[in-house]
């Protein structure tokens, strides 16, 4: 119905006044040319409180930097055009459809859960009652998050940022149906897991990216990481120190090219690490000497364990690095939340895994036994796929919240900056290095429209970013950082060069 409205009388139009011809311009308008203003604002706050998409309303705000009625007449058109454009129109239908599927999805699995549940326990068919409700749950959360990534898809405004956002949102649904599948097909469970296994590391790979994106790229990151180094150097001290145990096996990281490469080079080694170890387990398995969940010195399990814990740990160390070193970075001017993202990710991967981890520890000290037709390591398998299908609801729901598609939108970043800029002439005078920092602050590159669905989705799916970082790092981060990059990536030469001759002219 709003649509509707949009759409001017053609004779309205016609005698509205023009503010260039002669003689007119002390004329007032006529009494509808002020109801036609009224009611176009009243649409614009409707269109935006119903959660319309961002570009219903950019061909209004930004064509009304004047208060005279000619901008706002001169608008309309733009406005009504975007409004009546087929593609924000199935947008708008798109996202009802969605919403009401979500609220029936998660009052369906309120509902039947304990239904299918109650139903097999009562015919003593515990492991169908765990296979129909881990299905229910599994549906529930499918739809959550393929919801939010069709939300991101059709606003996709900023796009260096989003594709890693979507990349890990996937890993939530991912993680249920492989979780089931695991649990109705026990017999593959360890080919299922091998999907899993390459995109977790993969997520965290992606979440890296996505922390120095979010600050305006590995050439600002770079700058903000010197600048600490010049302004706090007890601060950069204790970034870049391991204490003491980690300081007799790592050197201390300088903060700047050194520190982001370090990061970076622990992230991705995982990644490597992951698939090898991927490969390695297919290879023992065939050969049956792979032993999953055994301790024994002569299975490949514990040994393949043992690396990948280590890998796994220091990929998380380096993450908790990058973290902290740039966390008030990213809560100010604009507040994007970042310890609610990093808990989803961490909680994710690393909560899940060990968690599986004292399963495993359970059952190899007899406290998980056979249970009917399942053997010991089926039951400890079958508990762990079917936690986390309970725990990917949870997750799915957090990421609804935390990795919201209205963060991007241009209004989104414009209201915070402009808060911000605010704030700071309230605050004129104040010379702090911390209001020097926020002051050079940029915001990601946005669109001025969305791109449309098909480039954003292949965008989001090709991880040149990360294969490019492997190769160059192969050879370790001290010859990474004497090398000069391929344009259009960051040249570490030249900013370094860049910063010697701005303290040199300092």
């Amino acid at each position: 119905d709003c649509l509707t409205l949009l759409v001017l009388k053609e004779e309205d139009l016609e005698t509205m006044p023009d503010a260039n011809e002669e003689g007119r311009n002390s004329v007032s308008p006529p009494d509808h040319a002020f109801s036609n203003r009224e009611a176009i604002e009243e649409i614009v706050v409707e269109v935006e409180d119903s959660g319309d998409d961002n570009d219903l309303t950019t061909a209004f705000l930004q064509s009304t930097g004047d208060d005279d009625d000619d901008g706002v007449f001169a608008s309309t058109s733009n406005l009504a055009a975007a409004a009546s454009n087929p593609h924000s129109s199935l947008r708008l239908l798109a996202r009802k459809i969605g919403n009401v599927l979500l609220t029936i999805t998660l009052l369906t699995m309120i509902v039947v859960i304990p239904l299918v549940t109650y139903k097999q326990i009562s015919k003593r068919k515990v492991d169908f009652a765990a296979f129909e409700s881990a299905a229910v749950m599994v549906i529930g959360t499918v739809v959550l998050s393929v919801r939010l990534v069709y939300l991101h898809f059709t606003h996709w405004y900023m796009p260096k940022v989003q594709k890693y956002v979507v990349r890990i949102i996937w890993m939530v649904p991912l993680y249920a149906i492989q979780s089931w599948l695991s649990l109705r097909f026990r017999d593959s469970r360890i080919y299922i897991d091998a999907a899993r296994d390459l995109y977790e590391a993969y997520v965290i790979s992606s979440f890296v990216y996505y922390l120095i994106e979010l600050l305006g790229g590995q050439e600002e990151l770079v700058r903000r990481l010197r600048q600490i180094a010049r302004d706090d150097p007890q601060r950069a001290h204790h970034l870049g120190d391991h204490g003491y145990f980690l300081n007799q096996v790592l050197k201390p990281w300088t903060l700047g090219v050194e520190f982001m490469l370090q990061c970076k080079h622990g992230v991705l080694q995982y990644v490597v690490v992951k698939t090898l170890a991927t490969v390695l387990t297919f290879f023992f398995q065939w050969l049956d000497v792979y032993g999953e969940g055994e301790f024994k010195w002569n299975v490949a399990f514990p040994y393949l364990a043992f690396f990948l814990n280590i890998s796994v740990m220091y990929a998380l160390y380096c993450l908790v690095k990058l973290f902290h070193a740039v966390n008030e970075d990213l809560r100010h001017p604009i507040d994007w939340h970042p310890l609610g993202k990093f808990l989803c990710v961490k909680g994710v991967v690393f909560f899940t895994w060990w968690q599986g981890v004292i399963i495993y520890y359970l059952y190899a000290h007899g406290i998980i036994g056979d249970a009917g037709s399942w053997t010991g390591e089926e039951v400890a398998n079958g508990l762990i796929d079917y936690c986390v299908c309970i725990e990917m609801v949870g997750f799915a729901i957090a990421h609804s919240y935390t990795f919201t598609y209205t963060e991007y939108l241009p209004s989104t970043v414009q209201e915070a900056m402009e808060q911000y800029e605010e704030v700071q002439q309230q605050e004129e005078g104040n010379s702090d290095n911390e209001n020097n920092r926020s002051s050079s602050y940029r915001p990601p590159d946005t669109l001025p429209t969305p791109m449309n669905f098909r480039d954003a989705f292949v965008s989001s799916t090709l991880p040149s970013e990360t294969i490019r970082d492997i190769r160059r790092l192969q050879y370790g981060v001290e010859q990474a950082v004497d090398e000069a990059l391929d344009p259009g990536t960051i040249s570490l030469q030249d900013i370094m060069a860049n910063e010697a001759a701005q303290q040199e002219s300092s």
